[in-house]
């Protein structure tokens, strides 16, 4: 018996070395629930740490779920690592009050107080090892293909994310369970593990068996295709990283052009990582197909998870957080050069008023031309966008508020706050991209004129 606990030892060990998951002399930091397989890790780690310098430490969550059953999980951890003289850390939780306040779930909740205790206790460097096995991945993929995931989703758990190791995740749960015979280990279970109103639950009372009986190493198959698809899963999102950062525009946002030229499996993965610099929160793929459909037809908006807006504006994909701005910003007009804060700065250079060539009289150059009186002795300020802003453009006879003119004129949000507005005498007078309002443009009459320049730093 001890020989076969042997070779799980063996291929735990290989996992480990394989994957890289701990380096020699690191801080490692075991979740440790009590139940078979935390302890399989644990006891595998105590071993394994011994060995190689490692600096291990047990942590334990309890999450309040299940009154007297969770303080007697806690004490069985306590009890287990004191016995083996192994560093334990408790951290007490009331996941069902902070997933009420979050408006999470409970699995999500309790989840992020697991692994932000991990963090802290682990260093900057450590190493985060969690006891997932084999079948967790399996479970994982059968979850997640009758949600309809992709690639990415059917890719079971990973060996290693992050600072994150799985150290079990070749061995199934049947050996877990074998282990423990073999090496005389003692756990707790979970009762919440027998009640089926748990998806994962289902899943393993369920269905596993019917697969296993198809195939007794259904767990392995899955593995092996698992495996192949994080393969594929890794080249095809290292392609759409590489094109994603070709098709950044420098002031912000994708060319549409470039992003239309992608192949679908490669838009589709540059989507997303595109979407998840700007939230954490996942994007399914329904929403994938509709941004797809948004940088094909050229128009359009999407809403992601996350308060994410993507949205197209002539040739630019652009991405935010819903009601994003920038902080507000704005400096006095000094003549003939006012220097902003983002290192460009507004000339006014005075020209002659006359119209050279009234054909062009929509031409910005034109527009930018300026009556000087008006602008002159005005305490003028030059400065970003604020609510309630209104203009009156050259030539329109209306007034219009600047968020209607900026959707008139396709400019993306993202450049909204760093449009320069010059304001003398309390109204706006002229705007970058747009030119001078009514009542401040330039006539062939005009005694003095001026012209508006941007120019970058």
């Amino acid at each position: 018996m001890n020989d076969r606990a042997a070779a799980i030892e063996r291929k735990i060990e290989a996992a480990v070395r394989e994957e890289r998951m701990l380096p020699e002399g690191c801080a490692v930091v075991a979740g440790f629930s009590g139940g078979a397989d935390s302890t399989v890790l644990l006891h595998f780690l105590l071993g394994y740490a011994r060995e190689h310098g490692l600096d291990l430490t047990a942590a334990h969550v309890n999450h309040g779920l299940r009154g007297k059953e969770s303080d007697r999980d806690e004490e069985f951890c306590r009890r287990w690592c004191r016995e083996r003289g192994v560093r334990f850390r408790v951290l007490r939780a009331d996941v069902r009050a902070l997933a009420k306040e979050k408006s999470q779930g409970l699995e999500e909740c309790g989840r992020q107080v697991r692994y932000s205790f991990f963090r802290s206790l682990c260093g900057k460097n450590g190493r985060i090892a969690t006891a997932h096995t084999l079948t967790d991945s399996a479970e994982t993929v059968l979850l997640n293909l009758a949600r309809g995931a992709g690639p990415q989703g059917l890719s079971g758990i990973p060996p290693v994310r992050g600072r994150v190791v799985r150290p079990l995740i070749r061995i199934t749960r049947g050996e877990v369970e074998e282990y423990c015979r073999c090496r005389d280990l003692s756990f707790v279970t979970d009762s919440t593990n027998r009640s089926d109103a748990y998806a994962r639950n289902r899943i393993r009372h369920t269905v596993l068996p019917v697969l296993r009986g198809i195939n007794p190493a259904f767990e392995r198959a899955v593995g092996r295709t698992a495996l192949l698809l994080r393969e594929d899963e890794a080249y095809f999102s290292a392609l759409a990283r590489d094109r994603l950062q070709r098709a950044a525009l420098p002031d912000g946002g994708y060319s549409v052009r470039a992003l239309r030229a992608l192949p679908p499996a490669v838009l589709s993965r540059a989507v997303r990582i595109a979407v998840g610099r700007e939230t954490p929160a996942p994007m399914d793929c329904g929403r994938v197909r509709e941004v797809l459909d948004l940088i094909r037809s050229g128009k359009g908006g999407v809403t992601a998870a996350g308060g994410i807006q993507c949205a197209v504006a002539g040739n630019t994909f652009f991405i935010l957080r819903e009601n994003e701005r920038a902080d507000p910003w704005g400096v006095p007009l000094r003549l003939p050069e006012t220097r902003l804060p983002d290192g460009r700065s507004l000339i006014v250079r005075p020209i002659s008023s006359k119209i050279k060539n009234p054909d062009k009289i929509n031409d910005l150059l034109f527009n930018n031309r300026i009556n000087y009186a008006t602008i002159l002795n005005t305490n003028g300020v030059v400065r970003s966008r604020r609510p309630g802003d209104r203009f009156r453009p050259r030539g329109r006879g209306i007034t219009k508020t600047l968020k209607k003119l900026f959707n008139e004129q396709k400019i993306p949000p993202f450049r909204r706050d760093r449009i320069a507005l010059l304001e003398c005498g309390g109204r706006i007078v002229w705007i970058e991209g747009i030119g001078a309002s009514e009542e401040a443009a330039a006539t062939e009459e005009t005694p003095e004129a001026a012209e508006i320049i941007m120019r970058e730093s």
